[in-house]
C-alpha cells in the first residue's frame, strides 16, 4: 500500500492552473524526487500535499497515510501535518523560531500528537537529535537557531519534522544553502530516512543529488509532469527534449555552450505553458501568442517563442525597434542635423522653443 497517493492534482489561483494534472505515488521507504527549472509548480505541488497551497486545489485522489486529505478543515489538517506528513523546508534560519530553543521547537509535535509526559518529551527529543547524528545532542537541544552552524540547523529541522513519526516526509529543496560536504551529510540522512520506512517526497534541481538519494523521479515544466521513471532511466536515457536539455544546462563541465541547448529549446519548441513561461511578462496569454519580430529578442532568446501585442510594443519602445523589426534608427545612419541655438537665448529641453533673455 502507497504511503502517499496523487491523481490529477491541480492548483489554481485566480484564473491561472499552475498545477496541472500531477500523479504518483510514493511507497514506504522510497523517495521519489520532483524536479524541474524555476517556476514549474515544485515547491507548489508540495505545499498541495500539506494543505497549504494558495487559491483552489483539486484532485481526484489526495490520499495521505490512508487518509483522505481532499476535503479537510483547518483543524483537521493541524491532525494531519506532523503525524501523517510532515515538512522540510528549504530554508532552516527561517523555518525555525529565532525566540525558542531547539528543544523546545522539536518538542512541540510531541506535545500536540502524543501522550508523553514532559521528561518522556525531554528524552525523546534527545534521541531525535541523535537519530540526525546531532553531535552534543543535550548542549544542541538547549540553544538557539543563530547558535547553529547551517548544517545543523537543518539536522534540527529534520529531527522537528520526524518528532510525529510521520509516514510521508516531503523535503523541499533542504540542501539549497548548504556547501559541499554539509550536503552530502544531509542527502545521506534523506537516504537513511527512507531506508527506515518512510515515504520521502525530494524536491530538487540538483540532477547529482536526485541521483544520489531518490528511486524515483518527476519531471516538471509549466506545471506538468512530462517525464517520469526510474532515476537511472530518466538521467541517462531521457525521451523529453526539454528533460535533455535541463540536464545538459545544469551539466558542470566547463564549456561555452553550457546553456546552448535549453536556449535552442526555447526558440524551437511551441509553449505549452504561457502562463508559466520565464519570459511571460504581465499580459501575455496563449490567445495573443505570436513570434517575436525584434530581431534582438530573436538573437538573445531571453523571451521564449512569442510575446503579447502590448509586450512586443512596450518592447520596441524599449530597444528603439520598431513593430515590423525595423530599427527605428539604423545603425550607422547619421542622426538628423539639429537646428542652430537661436540669437539672444537658449533652447527649452521641454518644448524645445527659444527662450530670450
Amino acid at each position: 500500500m502507497s504511503a502517499l497517493v496523487v491523481q490529477d492534482l491541480s492548483v489554481a489561483i485566480e484564473r491561472r492552473v499552475l498545477v496541472d494534472g500531477v500523479s504518483f505515488s510514493v511507497s514506504p521507504g522510497e523517495c521519489v524526487a520532483i524536479v524541474g527549472e524555476s517556476g514549474a509548480g515544485k515547491s507548489l505541488t508540495a505545499s498541495a500535499l500539506l494543505g497549504l497551497a494558495p487559491g483552489r486545489v483539486t484532485a481526484s485522489v489526495l490520499d495521505v497515510d490512508g487518509v483522505d486529505v481532499r476535503r479537510l478543515s483547518e483543524s483537521q489538517w493541524r491532525e494531519v501535518r506532523g503525524a501523517r506528513i510532515a515538512l522540510v523546508a528549504q530554508d532552516a534560519l527561517v523555518s525555525l523560531d529565532p525566540l525558542r530553543r531547539i528543544g523546545a521547537e522539536i518538542a512541540e509535535p510531541l506535545a500536540i500528537h502524543t501522550r508523553l509526559s514532559r521528561a518522556e518529551r525531554r528524552e525523546r527529543v534527545i534521541d531525535l537529535l541523535e537519530s540526525v547524528a546531532m553531535p552534543a545532542q543535550e548542549q544542541r537541544a538547549r540553544q538557539y537557531p543563530h547558535e547553529l552552524s547551517g548544517g545543523l540547523r537543518q539536522r534540527a529541522l529534520i529531527a522537528s519534522a520526524l518528532a510525529g513519526d510521520p509516514a510521508v516526509l516531503v523535503a523541499d529543496e533542504p540542501t539549497t544553502a548548504l556547501d559541499a560536504t554539509v550536503q552530502a551529510r544531509v542527502l545521506a540522512l534523506l537516504r537513511e530516512i527512507a531506508d527506515a520506512g518512510t515515504a520521502v517526497v525530494f524536491i530538487s534541481h540538483d540532477f547529482a543529488a536526485v541521483r544520489r538519494v531518490a528511486d524515483r523521479v518527476l519531471v516538471m515544466r509549466g506545471g506538468r509532469v512530462i517525464e517520469q521513471g526510474a532515476v537511472a532511466e530518466v538521467l541517462d536515457a531521457p525521451t523529453e527534449e526539454y528533460t535533455r536539455a535541463l540536464i545538459a544546462a545544469t551539466d558542470h563541465e566547463p564549456r561555452s555552450d553550457r546553456f546552448g541547448p535549453f536556449d535552442r529549446l526555447r526558440a524551437e519548441m511551441p509553449c505549452s505553458r504561457p502562463s508559466a513561461c520565464p519570459g511571460r511578462s504581465r499580459v501575455c496569454r496563449p490567445s495573443r501568442m505570436r513570434p517575436s519580430r525584434c530581431s534582438r529578442v530573436r538573437r538573445s532568446g531571453s523571451w521564449g517563442v512569442g510575446v503579447g501585442e502590448d509586450d512586443a510594443r512596450a518592447h520596441d519602445r524599449r530597444c528603439g525597434e520598431t513593430g515590423r523589426g525595423r530599427p527605428a534608427l539604423e545603425r550607422g545612419a547619421p542622426r538628423p542635423a539639429r537646428a542652430p541655438e537661436p540669437a539672444g537665448g537658449v533652447r527649452s529641453p521641454v518644448d524645445d522653443r527659444a527662450i530670450t533673455a
